[in-house]
């Protein structure tokens, strides 16, 4: 599978891009006070024009061709009733973790002082309007808007509740099937999901919790009409390798593997899993989070269609690397036994054992039968019987 940028690793410059996009992102969430009334339009009132108009572009609104000549309370006045709309509509995608979020804030009213959350989830919650901030002592205070409680209240009942699980089902599932086919299509994937739920759900549903899921969840990315792994680094191309397997479908999985599967962080810790793992561990010193962590790098690799010599400059970047050559031959076993055992993206989910046997479908000829010493169809200009015969028969 061919990819169209390098593969490589540099923890110390991911570590720090991710503090200086926090400390900008404090910076910029420090500016706002907490309002005395916890109502949207104080919450609007204190973010900038172009936080709001990021607002309307993440609600879908018409936008100003210049933001510059709109006065920010002619935005106010368009934002804060469609927020209020769309939190009504937005709410029936809830997964279990929102909602348990919003229960909080109802019941301390609006206040999520002593709640712990990952800051791209507030984020991203706050991009549609249904949270907000501000600083109080000292301190960043989040909360959710009193009309946006209201709306929340509507719903919040036992049929919300057991809405709510068969969301976190499906979104569950989803990230299970793209951990184990790296990619799917939302058509393909609906109609695998409902294979496995037991309830019937519309299609605008199921995208509504896909969209919402793909925001909250780091593992897994919505594109344009595909669910991908959050580890893929190439869609297009592994599309075509998935193509290239002609009629291969995608691999049929019990339910429990997919449901396990989709958790953040999950590992299939198989037979060769653990001995490439272990080897690290005995070889190197690593500890079991280290072994982990180098075993999931190699799979990413694998999974992008990358091969041996890919995997042999991230090993010599992290200082794994093996100091003779009966290890190293050691090592390169263990990862063809992990790469021939494990379900690849590019197979759908197959192993190379399970692809290989799988059934090739019989050649069907249609129309007039054609002689062997006729000139073959293929306008080579060679007999029938020297050209393609051979290939179709084989």
């Amino acid at each position: 599978m061919e990819t169209e940028r390098e593969f490589t690793f540099s923890e110390a410059e991911y570590n720090e891009l991710m503090e200086a996009q926090k400390a900008e992102r404090m910076k910029s969430l420090r500016r706002h006070k907490l309002p005395e009334k916890l109502t949207l339009r104080e919450a609007l009132n204190g973010m900038t024009k172009q936080e709001l108009e990021d607002i309307q572009y993440n609600l879908n609104l018409p936008m100003a061709k210049n933001i510059d000549r709109v006065k920010k309370a002619e935005m106010l006045d368009m934002v804060e009733p469609e927020v209020v709309k769309f939190a009504g509509r937005w709410f029936v995608s809830a997964l279990q973790e929102q909602k348990e979020l919003f229960d909080y804030a109802c019941q301390h009213k609006g206040l999520l002082e002593n709640v712990h959350c990952e800051d791209y989830r507030l984020d991203y919650l706050r991009g549609i309007g249904v949270l907000s901030c501000g600083m109080q002592d000292g301190n960043l205070v989040w909360f959710m808007p009193e009309e946006i409680q209201a709306e929340y209240q509507k719903i919040n009942n036992g049929a919300f509740a057991d809405a709510v699980n068969l969301n976190s089902e499906v979104m569950r599932l989803a990230a299970g099937m793209v951990f184990y086919y790296g990619i799917i299509n939302y058509d393909e994937l609906y109609k695998k999901i409902c294979d496995y739920i037991d309830a019937d759900l519309e299609f605008a549903d199921f995208m509504g919790i896909i969209f919402n899921g793909g925001c909250w969840y780091p593992h897994v990315v919505t594109g344009q009409h595909d669910l991908m792994h959050e580890s893929l680094m190439n869609p297009e191309a592994l599309q075509q390798a998935q193509r290239q397997q002609g009629s291969l479908g995608y691999a049929d999985l019990p339910y429990d593997k997919l449901y396990d599967a989709g958790q953040d962080g999950y590992i299939e810790s198989t037979e060769a899993y653990r001995a490439l793992a272990q080897y690290f561990m005995q070889k190197k010193g690593l500890d079991v989070l280290q072994a982990a962590e180098a075993v999931r790098s190699i799979t990413i690799i694998i999974q992008n269609g990358y091969g041996m010599k890919e995997i042999v400059g991230f090993l010599a970047d992290n200082q794994l690397k093996m100091d003779n050559g009966q290890d190293a031959d050691e090592l390169y076993r263990l990862i063809g036994q992990y790469n021939n055992t494990m379900p690849l993206w590019m197979l759908k989910g197959h192993t190379l054992a399970d692809a290989a046997s799988q059934p090739r479908p019989a050649v069907v000829r249609e129309g007039r039968k054609i002689g062997r010493n006729e000139p073959c169809p293929c306008g080579s200009g060679k007999k029938y019987k020297n050209c393609c015969l051979d290939k179709e028969w084989n």
